[in-house]
């Protein structure tokens, strides 16, 4: 086995190029800019409908938990524990139709990575820490209500307390990713200059 030193240059260009699809059935290269989006074959002709359909629950979902919070803080329902866990919910949902899903959908339409080294370690976190939250939220709404239903004096759960480690404890969570993430930068390798033809 070869060590890394030993490589050819030419062979990380090809390898890229192999990944990203720009090469094609005859092994030629083709000349693809991929600091600026590449759109994938397959959803080239089609990518409005996925569009389409990523922003119609993104904008409602959006919609609906901004007016469940504005509800609430209105009427100033939050100082039962219940209605406090609700808005955290709506906030982990505000977060996913916000961000999670364009950035989602821009992956999937994609073929290329086109967001930098730092959103590469951080889509993973940002993926899975409101979905981790929003199930410790309901979970602690389950625990709260079964406390209250068992004893209506006992003192009802810290929900801002609650919220805030929910948040915590989704981050701890998610926070092996990044170290098992590895950044490549496929673009910045240059492909490899053909031989001249002599005429």
């Amino acid at each position: 086995m070869k060590s890394q030193q030993n490589v050819p240059d030419a062979i990380p260009a090809v390898v890229a190029q192999m990944i990203l699809g720009s090469i094609d059935a005859n092994n030629h290269s083709q000349n693809v800019d991929y600091s600026s989006p590449v759109l994938k074959p397959v959803v080239a002709r089609i990518y409005p409908v996925f569009i389409l359909l990523y922003f119609i629950p993104a904008a409602l979902g959006i919609a609906s938990n901004v007016l469940v919070v504005m509800y609430i803080s209105k009427y100033k329902l939050y100082r039962e524990a219940t209605q406090a866990f609700m808005v955290n919910l709506a906030v982990c949902h505000i977060v996913q139709c916000a961000f999670v899903l364009p950035i989602t959908l821009m992956v999937m339409l994609i073929q290329n990575w086109i967001f930098g080294q730092f959103l590469c370690f951080f889509l993973p976190l940002l993926q899975d820490i409101p979905l981790h939250v929003a199930m410790i939220s309901h979970l602690l709404i389950a625990w709260d209500r079964k406390r209250w239903l068992t004893d209506p004096l006992k003192a009802r759960l810290p929900a801002f307390v609650c919220s805030c480690a929910s948040w915590l404890a989704g981050m701890v969570i998610a926070l092996p990713y990044p170290i098992y993430t590895t950044y490549l930068d496929l673009g910045s390798q240059k492909p490899p200059v053909a031989p001249m033809e002599s005429s």
